[in-house]
């Protein structure tokens, strides 16, 4: 039997258990009791077979053995387009440190106990009675935007911050429903860019945590307010002039349509999703090969059309040590001059 004989039979008997009477509806298709789905588990040895396929020719730059039967779950999808919440209860994240994998390690803080540091949660969808982390406060990532999603004055920031009871000279650690959402890496940037010293983003999110069955509690913590004193890191954020005179190495975080349609020149496509892995940032090994056309010795400047997505590229860079800054695409638009698309 050849391999393209033997995926057609194996999909004819996936077929066959799936039209099973509804009395096993609620069993894998390997069988109840089976431990697993028999059927995944053949097709992922047969895909990952030295045995090339029949009548389909392999590119030879390409791996082999890529090939990875179904290993996602059902999402709940917010209303933003970021998934949240998993729906399979049987999931469980580890919370093994992972700080050990990046050359900036210490940026990322691992799930665990915290203490003498302030958690902030910064989520914008918390609703009364919604779970937080131990100890934690919310202070939702848009409150630092001006409603037509500019930031606002470092002023009016850190005038925020310290009715929330934050000073620049604690130690905090922020987090979010998910990572994957840009919201703790976004507000780490912005708390970084304030000359926050002691800044680090969790490893994963909200829902890491309840998976991994660290504790949580429902009360709304409030801490009494205190000054915060800005002392601000311009290298942080690139403007127009430094964008245009070339000098930076330019990576557009938008989407790959919005890439192929209009972009500064030079600019490499790298997208949120291309830094991540199962909602986490991707271990350093993983990222040498995304940030391979990059040159380490100079600056990059990170672009988007909302500081959500940029703020994950830009986080990755970071965790690899570059020097990296964040941009908007919307003022690189606002400058309307001929060749406004192009550095010379």
């Amino acid at each position: 039997m050849t391999k393209k004989d033997l995926l057609i039979f194996l999909g004819i008997m996936l077929t066959a258990v799936l039209l099973m009477p509804s009395a096993g509806a609620n069993c894998p298709p390997g069988g109840c009791g089976s431990g697993n789905d028999y059927w995944q588990e053949s097709a992922q040895d047969f895909m990952n077979s030295d045995v090339p396929l029949v009548g389909v020719s392999q590119d030879k730059s390409m791996e082999t053995g890529s090939f990875k039967a179904e290993d996602s779950v059902g999402w709940v999808v917010n209303a933003i387009g970021n998934r949240t919440v998993p729906n399979v209860a049987t999931d469980y994240v580890d919370s093994e440190s992972r700080t050990g994998l990046f050359p900036a390690g210490v940026l990322l803080e691992p799930m665990g106990s915290f203490s003498n540091q302030d958690v902030v949660d910064v989520s914008n969808q918390r609703s009364e009675g919604a779970a937080y982390i131990k100890g934690a406060i919310n202070l939702p990532w848009n409150s630092f935007l001006s409603d037509d999603g500019t930031l606002r004055p470092a002023s009016e920031t850190a005038a925020i911050l310290g009715a929330a009871g934050i000073s620049r000279e604690d130690s905090v650690i922020v987090y979010s429903d998910t990572f994957r959402s840009g919201e703790a890496a976004f507000v780490f940037w912005l708390l970084r860019y304030l000359g926050q010293n002691d800044v680090k983003a969790l490893d994963g999110g909200l829902e890491d945590w309840n998976m991994a069955s660290l504790p949580l509690e429902t009360k709304k913590n409030v801490r009494s307010p205190t000054n915060y004193t800005p002392s601000l890191r311009p290298n942080l954020l690139a403007n127009y002039d430094y964008v245009k005179s070339g000098e930076p190495q330019l990576v557009d975080a938008r989407t790959f349509l919005d890439f192929g349609k209009k972009r500064i020149k030079n600019a490499y496509f790298i997208s949120p999703d291309q830094v991540l892995e199962n909602g986490k940032v991707k271990v350093g090994a993983s990222l040498n090969d995304t940030f391979a056309k990059l040159d380490r010795t100079r600056p990059v400047v990170v672009y988007s059309s909302d500081y959500l997505g940029a703020s994950l590229v830009w986080y990755a860079l970071q965790l690899m040590g570059f020097d990296s800054r964040l941009y908007t695409w919307q003022d690189w638009q606002a400058h309307d001059e001929s060749k406004v698309y192009e550095i010379k």
